[in-house]
């Protein structure tokens, strides 16, 4: 079989493609919480467009009974919530306006969603201690 030049230069320039806007190298995400995250600057990659730049917020949950996130001043909008999980005593969770999102109890690691925060109250939670381990926020409208 003979193969052309004009497919080795697609081949070669599609490697090229990948490599420069950083498909090469995916962010890990936690079991199957894939979150269709393209390096650390949360970079997607929808249907060939490109959106740089989501807000990134981090939440933390560990054996210290500490159960944060880095912000709670928030305009609705996208963003990137990254949660370590150091402790299997307990979880992070969060609900609120089409939110639903939650670590295990019993697993440990880093999770990464992409979410849309709507006008409301939102609650982050330890499931096994939900009166000790809890705090809200509100998110509210740009402006």
């Amino acid at each position: 079989m003979k193969t052309s030049s004009s497919a080795i230069a697609l081949i070669a320039a599609c490697s090229l493609a990948i490599g420069v806007f950083g498909m090469a190298h995916a962010e890990p995400a936690h079991q199957s919480h894939q979150a269709g995250l393209i390096g650390e600057d949360a970079t997607l990659f929808r249907g060939g467009r490109t959106v740089q730049g989501l807000p990134k917020l981090v939440g933390i949950v560990n054996d210290a009974r500490d159960i944060t996130i880095s912000d709670t001043s928030l305009t609705k909008g996208r963003y990137k919530i990254v949660v370590r999980d150091s402790t299997k005593r307990h979880n992070w969770r969060i609900y609120g306006p089409g939110v639903q999102k939650s670590t295990s109890v019993r697993g440990t690691g880093r999770w990464v969603w992409r979410v849309d925060l709507r006008r409301g109250i939102y609650t982050v939670v330890c499931d096994p201690h939900p009166t000790s381990m809890v705090f809200s926020f509100r998110v509210t409208k740009p402006g």
